[in-house]
């Protein structure tokens, strides 16, 4: 749509000049900042001259085409403390100035006025550019020109945003047309191709801001080349600048947080784009003020495939908005990689993390904690600590995903917050299962054992000294097993406030494996003569009875892991069970003392073999009261979740 507003009629023949003087202020912001990031990476290079450094990509890509630049860096030392040698400096300085006036000329040329704070602000800075005598400079001075923060001393690199941005309105006010949505001055052909596919990957994924402010484009040819530009929402130093020239299409990137240029460059991992090194900016002696530069190409002579590049880059913009709050609120809940983890994953499947935070960010997932989760996780602990690394992570994609589908689908805010909510009790109803999925697997261990323990004693064959060292053998892997899931169950347990009431089963359950396993150590002890009377009737009983209180415990644990549903046969059946075991230690009593009965009235030739048969029956009624005070452990529990 061709628009003329009144800024165009009022500037009357200046209005010719603008789109030219607009591409070349555009230009000029290019190269400071491409100036002011050799200034940083000469300044790392002085400090750590085998380090890495981006600046053999940076010159070329901003167009500085100075040859002496190119000894910058690597020329770069130390001369005294906080004092730089740096070749070249006096250019590059100079340069700063010229380009500074080149941003200034098309404000000036549309409104004088309007333009003579900027003028003033210039002036000021111009007077107070370092004098780089004998190519030397102070630290002090790099982080004075470089700085980013305001509310303190004024900075090159603030007016230089602060110019950007009124350039940008600028370019907007006084486009002749708007293209696809972006605000475009004097294009070529193709020029317009490569604008409406940026334009077409911007206005796909658009829809994710929400509402924020930000993704206007202004596009501009000068200087014989296509200009893309994007505000990226509304932070001053956020800036993605693209260059159209003939079989390439290369892009500036300029942030002040690093990590966000991280995740941006990871975007495109599957592009065929070439990114320069994102340099460390950091270092005793130097300004945390800074910002970091990166710049991509991506080349072919198909014009189709640059197309498809710009469609990919202009998609990816919203996903910069609001990212480092976006970071922050996940922060709260998991590590700051795994937060970063969740937003590139987010990006790549479409869904963004703006609904996320326009529904509250991180106040949403406190509300769904304190309304479904509050009685279950301890005080101080971490949401991540609490349901799990893996689980809380796909607890969080989900929370994106509904957000931005919910959102995007019109349906209420209550809805979706009713939907998260749901979601994360039914993750910690899992939790809690998942102890008692644990136990179960660890009872399965011990019925095995105390059913090997059953047929050992009911059999002939238990004379062979051989066997009854194998089994030992077996047990103790066996045991071991158990001891792992053991540390398991605990594990998931500590992250819930019902540990306390789960701790005691668990401990209980692991005491009856042990207990078993010492049942097999000392039946491997017998001497073979007198190994046989082992087998006696009460042992075997007791043997039995441990192995059906087992089974007994499995079935309640299993009943009770099903409370949570709302099953009332669930509640009954593990009681009654519960009760089985409780009965099965009364039977274990009499059999202990009826097997002791048994071995006093037979006489024995060797009492090894009689202090044995003591110790094997103890240990099988050992096991009985343990599986007993587990079972009583699991009644508090089972009573308490049908009292909630």
């Amino acid at each position: 749509m061709t628009v003329k507003p009144g800024i165009v009629e009022r500037l009357g023949e200046t209005a010719v000049l603008l789109p030219a003087l607009i591409g070349e202020a555009l230009a000029a912001n290019d190269r400071i900042k491409l100036r002011l990031s050799l200034l940083q990476e000469a300044a790392l290079r002085a400090r750590a001259p085998h380090g890495d450094t981006v600046a053999a990509a940076v010159p070329d890509a901003g167009g500085l085409g100075d040859p002496e630049l190119d000894s910058l860096v690597a020329g770069a030392r130390l001369v005294g403390p906080g004092r730089l040698f740096l070749p070249g400096i006096g250019l590059l300085v100079a340069g700063l100035e010229a380009d500074l006036a080149a941003m200034l000329a098309p404000l000036e040329a549309a409104d004088a006025e309007a333009a003579r704070p900027f003028a003033e602000r210039a002036e000021m800075l111009r007077r107070g550019l370092p004098a780089a005598e004998g190519e030397q400079l102070e630290t002090a001075e790099i982080d004075a020109l470089c700085a980013a923060r305001r509310g303190g001393r004024d900075s090159l690199h603030l007016l230089v945003m602060d110019l950007h941005k009124a350039l940008n309105r600028l370019a907007a006010e006084t486009a002749v047309e708007e293209l696809d949505g972006a605000r475009v001055h004097a294009l070529e052909e193709r020029d317009r191709q490569a604008v409406r596919a940026f334009m077409c990957g911007l206005n796909r994924t658009a829809p994710l801001a929400f509402g924020h402010p930000g993704l206007g484009t202004t596009a501009v040819r000068a200087g014989g080349r296509l200009t893309i530009q994007n505000d990226i929402g509304t932070t001053d130093a956020h800036v993605l600048v693209v260059h159209l020239d003939p079989g390439a299409v290369s892009v500036t990137y300029t942030d002040v947080h690093r990590p966000r240029a991280k995740f941006f460059l990871s975007l495109f991992e599957d592009q065929a784009v070439s990114w320069s090194p994102l340099a460390e900016q950091s270092g005793t002696g130097f300004s945390e003020e800074v910002f970091y530069l990166v710049t991509g190409r991506c080349a072919s002579d198909e014009p189709s495939v640059l197309d498809r590049f710009l469609e990919f880059l202009g998609s990816r913009i919203v996903f910069l908005i609001d990212w480092n709050k976006a970071r922050k609120a996940l922060q709260t809940f998991v590590g700051k990689n795994v937060a970063i983890e969740l937003l590139t994953w987010s990006a790549r499947q479409d869904f963004g993390h703006r609904a996320f935070l326009a529904l509250g960010g991180a106040d949403l997932i406190f509300e769904a904690v304190h309304r479904t989760a509050a009685g279950r996780i301890p005080y101080g602990v971490r949401l991540d600590e609490a349901l799990g690394a893996a689980e809380c992570q796909e607890f969080l994609q989900q929370v994106l995903r509904d957000t931005s589908q919910g959102l995007a689908a019109g349906r209420t805010t209550r809805l979706i917050r009713d939907e998260i909510q749901a979601d994360l009790a039914r993750r910690f109803e899992t939790a809690e299962s998942s102890v008692f999925t644990v136990l179960v697997r660890h009872l399965g261990l011990s019925r095995l054992l105390a059913g090997a323990i059953a047929d050992l004693l009911a059999t002939p064959q238990l004379a062979d000294a051989a066997r009854r060292r194998a089994f030992a053998a077996r047990a103790k892997r066996i045991e071991e097993k158990a001891d792992l899931m053991t540390l398991a169950a605990r594990e998931v347990s500590a992250r819930l406030r019902e540990a306390a009431a789960l701790r005691p089963v668990i401990d209980e359950i692991e005491n009856t494996a042990d207990a078993l396993e010492d049942c097999a150590f000392l039946l491997s002890l017998a001497p073979e003569p007198e190994a046989a009377a082992l087998g006696a009737g009460p042992l075997l009983r007791l043997a039995e009875i441990a192995a059906d209180s087992v089974g007994q415990l499995v079935r309640a644990v299993e009943a009770a892991s099903r409370l949570p549903d709302g099953q009332r046969a669930d509640a009954v059946a593990a009681l009654q069970s519960i009760d089985a075991v409780i009965l099965a230690e009364r039977s274990a009593d009499a059999a202990e003392r009826d097997a002791y009965a048994a071995f006093m009235a037979v006489p024995a030739g060797d009492a090894r073999a009689l202090v044995l048969g003591l110790e094997i029956a103890r240990a099988l009624e050992t096991a009985t009261d343990h599986l007993s005070h587990a079972a009583l452990a699991l009644r508090d529990r089972v009573l308490g979740e049908l009292s909630a």
